[in-house]
């Protein structure tokens, strides 16, 4: 797999991309995480040089501005391409549950007819992860389909499938203040020469007993930092808003035993001072913490 942080940066930090991740799979194909705050998200995906016509499933981790507001122009320019007669597969579109609704309410009403059969039609198909259920799982195939797999306790444990790519999955986990619902993704990929290779992204979260198990064994766990204790930070606001510090990103790639940590999602503040940053996280976690800048590239 490879990792694209389209961007890197915070609502609270103006000169930076927000939240937004590209995930190259093993057979070329993307899984886009988040799509920060617009229309930058467009000029990530150019920059990196990322055909929008290859990503199979865009995945949000919550509905805030930051994070959800890109979705519209990412699907326009889907509904585009189809115009211009290329193909465009089908994109499965996983948020949590109660912010669907609004989700598809905001996309219909900035670009009007999106999903109309001459358009994207069908090819989108829009899912919520229940926050009352741990997991929402699916299974990206090498034939290019993708697969939602209703009760994921089922594959729990279990080798990924023949002829699948990769496994996504969803977990939900606390975020906000008001609170809103939330979640992390995982993904397990399997490459050529065998091995399989997990990614877990966080998104916006506060301290979750079940993260560092979800995210147990990652070979890169890619956890927000808004905040640091060693720049100042009240750790009672950091944690009332539902977000984390480096410290915290630190302890939860302990406990997960993860190889790797990448830390975003950082403030103006933070972004600032990486090697503060990093130094805060290595003081909890022995593995190799890396601060990347916007349009970063990490194999996994």
């Amino acid at each position: 797999m490879r990792v694209t942080f389209l961007g890197t940066g915070s609502t609270r930090d103006p000169r930076r991309r927000c939240a937004a991740t590209l995930v190259t799979l093993p057979d070329g194909t993307h899984v886009l995480i988040d799509t920060g705050g617009g229309n930058e998200v467009l000029l990530s995906l150019e920059a990196a040089g990322a055909d929008v016509t290859r990503i199979r499933a865009i995945i949000l981790t919550h509905q805030h501005l930051d994070h959800a507001a890109g979705l519209p122009f990412v699907l326009f320019q889907l509904a585009m391409a189809t115009v211009r007669g290329q193909v465009v597969g089908q994109v499965d579109v996983c948020a949590p549950a109660p912010a669907v609704a609004g989700l598809r309410a905001a996309c219909e009403t900035f670009f009007p007819g999106l999903q109309n059969p001459w358009w994207l039609a069908d090819r989108v198909r829009w899912h919520g992860c229940d926050p009352g259920d741990y997991l929402w799982r699916l299974e990206a195939r090498d034939d290019g389909t993708n697969v939602v797999i209703p009760d994921p306790a089922v594959r729990a444990g279990q080798e990924i499938p023949d002829g699948v790519v990769a496994v996504i999955e969803t977990m939900a986990v606390s975020h906000g203040a008001p609170p809103v619902p939330a979640q992390s993704v995982r993904i397990d990929a399997r490459h050529a020469d065998g091995p399989t290779r997990r990614l877990v992204v966080s998104g916006d979260t506060g301290p979750n007993l079940n993260m560092s198990r979800f995210a147990a064994g990652a070979d890169l766990l890619v956890h927000e930092a808004v905040e640091a204790d060693a720049l100042g930070a009240n750790p009672l606001l950091v944690l009332g808003s539902g977000h984390a510090t480096a410290a915290i990103a630190g302890m939860v790639a302990t406990v997960a035993r993860a190889r790797r940590l990448a830390l975003h999602h950082l403030n103006a503040r933070t972004g600032e001072h990486p090697e503060i940053v990093r130094a805060e996280a290595s003081a909890h976690f022995a593995g190799e913490v890396l601060v990347p800048n916007d349009l970063d590239v990490i194999d996994v």
